[in-house]
């Protein structure tokens, strides 16, 4: 084994170890899969999570830095969504986990805390917060 070999290995095992230790926590597999319906604002996690936007905010970095979401601007907005993978071992690997775990009803019953997040635009959603 050549030292190049050896280290892409170790950058694959690297990039596994990643996206599992990002999904490892509860908070970040909720957004992971609640982002499956789609591109989201990051208010809209909020309220569908029930979480303050710092905490929603550290755990959607976590999932960008794993290369699970992608993040785009759109003015005050910052809308996330998940990414497909460069890598064809790691996109599999994200389709299979992905479509077995959405595939269990009660998980994804369990995935939003209100569901008012689906039918509120950002900028009711931001109205809302700075009224509590």
């Amino acid at each position: 084994m050549t030292v190049r070999s050896h280290r892409r290995e170790a950058d694959n095992l690297h990039s596994y170890v990643t996206i599992f230790k990002a999904l490892s926590d509860e908070t970040r597999l909720r957004i992971f899969l609640l982002l499956g319906e789609g591109e989201l604002c990051v208010c809209q996690i909020q309220v569908a999570l029930a979480m303050p936007q710092t905490k929603i905010s550290r755990h959607l970095t976590v999932l960008r830095h794993a290369g699970l979401v992608t993040a785009r601007r759109d003015g005050l907005w910052m809308y996330y969504s998940r990414a497909e993978s460069e890598s064809p071992l790691l996109r599999v690997l994200t389709e299979c986990l992905t479509s077995r775990l959405e595939a269990d009803p009660d998980l994804m019953r369990s995935v939003v805390s209100d569901q008012r997040y689906a039918s509120l635009s950002p900028e009711e959603i931001a109205r809302m917060a700075k009224e509590t």
